[in-house]
């Protein structure tokens, strides 16, 4: 077995990595290990994936191509090359298709599709190409482009005896004939006849003796037509459908031809058959840690696709494997991220996670000196019966992985020895009913080093490993019926828990101080909900809480956001100690006197100017100003690199400035200007030095402390602007007290500490 990684692959992850760390730049971190489509140009072959395409010249992966190169997505549901135009078509799940030429890069977005109105849903499933004509198979339908110019030549939307909109899952077209897979049968139709009008289609159903009616793929082979019906193939004989015994009788996840016609391949989750005109079959197992996901035959060259080991290739006179994978996370998938100690961690699991083929594989991520180590059950051993990791937490020596249902691993940050407790080894206590089912949806520390978790449903919802121990020491609830979910630990060593009910309906915060965590009789706590005289919270489910740098306890609710300003009083003071303060928008003249009171908050994040960063559900991200009256910054997809409005978590490096963002549709980070601040200025960094006013808009000055005013001074010692600075980093504009740009020359920064007990000095040469 053979895996190919090139070293020009290797060479241009390392400057993505470096070159995104411009200021105010995006940066993406993608797994293209998932992948659903494959197409072949001579040499060249293109591999759609959950982060974007790659593409393999000969045996060596020669180019990656992500959203900050233009994609319309990260995750393209359907590729095709055109031969004849040198370019690639990717389709996605909203009907928008990008047209990418091969030499250049360039990329040519077409949203016919996606702005068709009459049907909700506008999926590119399947493309074709005959003629000069793309045959675009969608979620209600068939588009028709003409290749020369990429306009709509015509749709087809009824199918014969199909409904109008019905829709189509592929094609196939053989000699001037169009065989369309739909959820209501197969529908065959001749290009020469007008195939607007439903009449001129053909359809076979269930009446027809198809076993149901939604087939997946299709495919003309022989002059019979083999349809993929859950899992099985069934063939068309002498105007008879049976099961095609040339093929496995279940499990079939693709089916393919070549397109010399010569040969038809079906694949199994880890297996092949093909067969040619004269029927002779071969079959062959892969030597596969992942599922297939798409087939593609190329002469005698067989390539899979995957959904954890990428792209894969065989023949068949040689079944020697070859895969090729650029290096990146396991997965496509992050849920929760932690930044601590120049290291990200993150995992790849959503609260009340569903079934699917990924579930058994999503564990977690490290990330450190520009490398991703991938720990899940097929990377280690220690990690053979844990799976589907999703809440997060570290301490001083282990960073920890709650699962949803296989207990806690802990990861030793110095060793990398992994351990796992789950109830057949301590004390973790699971769901009710299902008492070894541990479902951890909370992890955090307090000042002593000491884990807490939260166990799910269970009669022992909180837990507790204490420093330097392996056991867990459990607590009963003293919320009543509520159910504890999520744990935030201040820096009082507050418990600050999320409730839920079972239905997943808020039901508010409860705080809890434990004192000696080996002391129950010393536990103080109190609940708050949305009451006036009780909380005063936006709304009761809380999804996120964070502590800024000026002590105060923010949480982020399904409708809204608000702090505590004086957390360390909310258990032993009164109602007014306990009541959230929700923001107040400096704007006078806005809509709403409380700054997005309306948004549903999903994670949130302070960085090294105190500023808040605030992640939504398919929103976007707002940055607050420290005190959360005013919207300083707003990114959605519309107006950035951000790859989706769906945000999962936020953690921020604060020694560099990036913004780790983690999406439904993966991870992407944004370095921005404020940092964390230094514990003592000396020379403060200056750039772009020199400044040109014709060539940059922001000069960034670096090594400030924690609050800081700077002025500049010409070198007659006039002072022409003062700056005020909150963390490490700051921007200016170039402009004087007035408004104006100031004349060409050497211009010194001193930056004062407020405290008054350091300064910093730097200096830039600014050209008019």
């Amino acid at each position: 077995m053979i895996k190919k990684f090139c070293s020009l692959l290797l060479f241009s992850l390392y400057f993505l990595s470096v070159s995104s760390q411009n200021l105010e730049s995006w940066n993406v971190y993608p797994s293209f290990s998932t992948v659903n489509s494959i197409t072949v140009d001579g040499n060249t072959t293109y591999a759609g994936t959950l982060g974007g395409i790659f593409v393999v010249e000969g045996n060596e992966i020669v180019k990656l191509m992500t959203t900050l190169d233009g994609l319309y997505r990260s995750n393209p549901s359907e590729i095709i090359f055109d031969t004849q135009n040198n370019r690639l078509f990717a389709g996605y799940i909203d009907g928008t298709i990008d047209v990418i030429e091969s030499e250049s890069s360039d990329i040519e977005r077409v949203e016919d599709i996606k702005r068709v109105t009459r049907f909700n849903s506008k999926s590119i499933n399947a493309f074709e190409i005959f003629e000069g004509r793309l045959y675009v198979a969608t979620s209600f339908g068939i588009v028709v482009y003409d290749l020369e110019n990429l306009l709509v030549e015509s749709s087809f939307l009824k199918l014969g005896s199909a409904d109008i909109g019905a829709p189509v899952n592929d094609l196939d077209i053989l000699e001037g004939t169009i065989y369309a897979a739909t959820t209501q049968g197969i529908a065959v139709g001749e290009l020469t006849s007008n195939l607007v009008e439903s009449g001129n289609w053909l359809n076979y159903t269930e009446a027809d003796g198809l076993p149901v009616n939604v087939i997946q793929e299709i495919s003309v082979f022989n002059g019979e037509i083999n349809a993929l019906v859950d899992e099985s193939i069934y063939v068309q004989q002498n105007d008879v459908w049976s099961l095609n015994t040339n093929f496995p009788d279940e499990g079939i996840q693709s089916l393919q031809k070549n397109n010399d016609q010569q040969s038809l391949a079906a694949a199994t989750s880890s297996a092949i058959t093909v067969i040619d005109t004269d029927q002779n079959r071969i079959t062959f197992a892969l030597d596969l840690e992942s599922n297939i996901l798409d087939l593609n035959l190329d002469g005698e060259q067989i390539l899979v696709g995957t959904t954890n080991e990428g792209l894969v290739t065989t023949n068949t006179g040689n079944t020697e494997l070859e895969f090729y994978l650029p290096t990146g996370p396991y997965l496509n998938f992050f849920s929760k991220l932690l930044f601590t100690d120049e290291v990200l961690i993150g995992t790849s699991t959503l609260a009340f996670p569903r079934i699917d083929p990924f579930n058994l594989i999503r564990g977690y991520y490290i990330y450190e000196d520009d490398q991703w180590k991938n720990y899940n059950r097929n990377t280690s051993t220690d990690l053979s019966e844990y799976s589907t990791a999703f809440s997060i937490g570290k301490t001083d020596s282990s960073y920890y992985f709650g699962s949803w249902g296989q207990g806690i691993a802990r990861h030793n940050r110095n060793s990398n020895e992994i351990s796992v407790f789950d109830r057949q080894n301590s004390n973790l206590l699971g769901i009710g009913q299902s008492p070894d089912f541990v479902v951890i949806s909370g992890l955090d520390n307090d000042t002593q080093g000491n884990m807490w978790a939260v166990s799910f449903l269970s009669d022992f919802p909180l837990n507790v490993q204490l420093n330097g121990s392996d056991d867990w020491l459990p607590y009963r609830s003293d919320a009543g019926s509520d159910l504890y979910f999520d744990i935030f630990i201040d820096s009082f060593n507050q418990k600050w828990i999320s409730l839920i009910n079972s239905s997943n309906v808020g039901q508010g915060l409860f705080i809890l101080d434990t004192g000696d965590p080996e002391d129950a009789n010393d536990d103080e706590s109190v609940k708050l909900t949305s009451d006036a005289g009780n909380g005063n919270l936006p709304d009761e489910k809380v999804n996120a809480i964070v502590q800024d740098k000026n002590g105060e306890i923010w949480i982020g609710t399904n409708r809204g956001i608000a702090r505590f300003i004086f957390p360390e009083l909310v258990i032993e003071g009164g109602p007014d100690e306990r009541q959230a303060q929700w923001l107040i928008n400096e704007d006078t003249s806005a809509v709403s006197r409380f700054l997005l009171r309306d948004i549903s908050v999903t994670s949130m994040a302070v960085n090294g100017a105190n500023q808040k960063w605030v992640g939504s559900v398919n929103q976007g991200i707002w940055v607050l100003n420290d005190e959360g009256s005013r919207i300083i910054n707003r990114f959605t997809t519309e107006n950035s690199n951000l790859i989706s409005n769906n945000i999962n978590s936020i953690t921020i490096d604060d020694e560099s400035g990036e913004v780790f963002i983690a999406t439904d549709l993966g991870l992407v980070s944004y370095f921005e200007i404020p940092k964390g601040p230094v514990s003592k200025m000396n020379e403060l960094k200056v750039f772009p030095n020199p400044f040109q006013y014709s060539k940059h808009t922001q000069i960034k000055v670096e090594g400030l402390s924690e609050s800081t005013r700077i002025k500049v001074l010409g070198v007659d010692g006039i002072v022409v602007n003062e700056l005020a600075a909150q963390g490490g980093r700051i921007s200016w504009d170039g402009y004087d007290y007035n408004g104006n740009r100031i004349g060409t020359g050497i211009y010194f920064l001193i930056a004062f500490e407020e405290s008054g007990r350091e300064t910093g000095i730097g200096k830039v040469v600014i050209v008019k």
